[in-house]
């Protein structure tokens, strides 16, 4: 299957560098535009794939379209096309529904997603947005590109704002942490470079014992909770402090945020 990139910023090139890593195409599959020649150039030689300033080129030489544009592009890209075939369409533009993209893509099964920052490592976590006209061949497609930088859901669109602030918006919130963490130990003496480190490497490690783990998160603290020792005085000086409480209002306040920006 040929799949073409229709803008090939950091999510698309992360998208393509799991592709190409884990042999789900051939890199003579693959094409991608972008109008601006010298950065074109370079991101071809980068990839070792086909390159084209022209939209148009991508839609006509694909089986597959990977929409990647910005949100504010998405119908003047759509709208100039001529779709002289009708390739599927996966979309990671975040913002554009699912109503909204059946409007531009009238002839085209299409699939929208929503990847996350982390996909950039290949430990990202895609959701999927449920869509009962797309055709199985493309859902079956869309797992097997998303599953090589990471993992996927599937998910009604009605739940997208909570999954873009957990999933989404979150790793800011976890680099917020990890770099909270470090500065409390600069100020113990500890480099900041070393306590960033530490404090990332704990956090990666405390992730995957939670996703290995059959136990919920909340036991895994009593886990590491000893009675009357310095981690019970750490998470009551958290909860005394309203940490719980400031997560849920910043995950509400997300998906408020998108609920606006999605009217």
């Amino acid at each position: 299957m040929k799949i073409g990139f229709i803008g090939f910023g950091n999510m698309a090139q992360a998208i393509a560098t799991g592709l190409i890593e884990n042999n789900v195409t051939d890199l003579t599959d693959l094409i991608f535009s972008n109008r601006t020649e010298s950065k074109r150039k370079v991101l071809e030689t980068q990839f070792n794939i086909k390159s084209t300033p022209h939209n148009q080129d991508v839609w006509n030489q694909s089986d597959l379209i990977i929409l990647a544009v910005k949100p504010y592009q998405v119908e003047e890209v759509l709208t100039k096309i001529d779709k002289v075939h009708s390739p599927y369409v996966i979309s990671v533009v975040a913002g554009v529904t699912n109503q909204q993209l059946a409007a531009y893509l009238p002839e085209s099964s299409f699939i929208r997603t929503m990847p996350n920052l982390n996909a950039q490592v290949g430990e990202g976590i895609t959701a999927i947005i449920e869509n009962s006209t797309a055709k199985n061949e493309l859902l079956e497609q869309a797992k097997k590109i998303f599953e090589s930088i990471g993992t996927v859901v599937e998910l009604p669109e009605s739940q997208i704002g909570p999954f873009i602030a957990i999933a989404g918006s979150s790793p800011a919130l976890v680099f917020m942490f990890i770099d909270t963490l470090a500065r409390s130990a600069v100020k113990y003496g500890i480099t900041k470079d070393k306590a960033t480190e530490i404090a990332a490497q704990a956090v990666l490690g405390s992730a995957k014992t939670v996703l290995n783990s059959s136990q919920s998160p909340w036991n895994l603290i009593d886990q590491v909770s000893s009675p009357a020792g310095i981690t019970v005085d750490g998470i009551l000086s958290l909860l005394q402090n309203d940490f719980s409480a400031s997560i849920i209002q910043s995950v509400d306040a997300m998906v408020e945020k998108n609920d606006q920006l999605s009217k």
